[in-house]
């Protein structure tokens, strides 16, 4: 087995808000990417609620989470642990928009299977050595905010008193919005700290026996032009490193948002 990994900043940025787990002790592997806050908390170091909600995650898999557990369990419990923070730093928990969150993607490689869990949009895909290339994980923060609009038409209509529509033409007010919608039916999914998390994991495993590769990463190697199985070959061809810079490249030359670049790409 031999990995690779990616980590680079947004062009927009100058700390990343995505977190990297490279456990080779146990053989768990992660990449987390924390949801920019709408909120202007930041701790005694400068960092938001973003950095430290990813970076939580990382280092409890790679300081706290035992070779025994499940990747479920350890999102749980890591989940209350951001829990704990928030309110040892005065977060209105009772305020989803203000709640620290992060994306998750972990997998933990053992002699017959690979399990993984996935919270978000941080993706998982694996190769087989017939060449399929399978997406694992659903990439739930696809299209929120199309969701979010015919929510807002489905709750005028039960009689609820909402802004216009125009009201969430501004990105903050969508944003805000779009956050009440974490880990419900019609939503995402995002650790943040929040106990109904653990009914939002999505769980799997897939035998090792036909296993060539497998990709983790945050949404930020999305490429803007092609679909992720595609850029699943190309990572195959140039690596994971160079990809990234194409895709900051495409960023700089169509002027288009730059999103940290995190993943982990592992041949069996």
């Amino acid at each position: 087995m031999e990995f690779s990994t990616s980590a680079r900043v947004s062009l927009s940025k100058k700390v990343s808000e995505d977190a990297m787990v490279v456990n080779n002790e146990i053989n768990v592997y992660g990449v987390f990417d924390g949801a920019t806050p709408i909120t202007p908390f930041k701790n005694a170091d400068g960092m938001n609620g973003a950095y430290i909600a990813s970076n939580l995650f990382r280092k409890y898999f790679e300081n706290h989470f035992r070779a025994e557990m499940t990747l479920s369990e350890g999102i749980i419990l890591a989940n209350r642990r951001l829990m704990k923070e928030m309110k040892l730093n005065n977060i209105d928990i009772n305020c989803p928009e203000e709640l620290w969150s992060t994306c998750v993607a972990v997998i933990k490689i053992e002699k017959y299977k690979v399990s993984f869990a996935q919270l978000g949009d941080c993706m998982i895909l694996a190769e087989n050595y017939n060449g399929e290339i399978k997406i694992l994980t659903k990439d739930t923060v696809k299209d929120i905010s199309t969701r979010a609009k015919m929510r807002r038409e489905k709750e005028r209509k039960q009689g609820l008193n909402l802004p216009d529509e125009s009201y969430y033409q501004s990105i903050k007010n969508q944003l805000i919005y779009n956050r009440s919608m974490a880990n419900t039916v019609d939503g995402y999914s995002v650790a943040n700290g929040t106990e109904v998390v653990a009914n939002y994991i999505q769980l799997g495993s897939i035998d090792t026996k036909h296993l060539k590769s497998i990709l983790l990463i945050s949404d930020g190697l999305f490429h803007p032009k092609f679909d992720l199985i595609h850029s699943f070959k190309v990572i195959r061809e140039i690596g994971l490193e160079d990809y990234s810079k194409r895709i900051e490249m495409e960023e700089l030359k169509s002027k288009i948002h730059s999103d940290d670049k995190t993943g982990i790409y592992i041949r069996f």
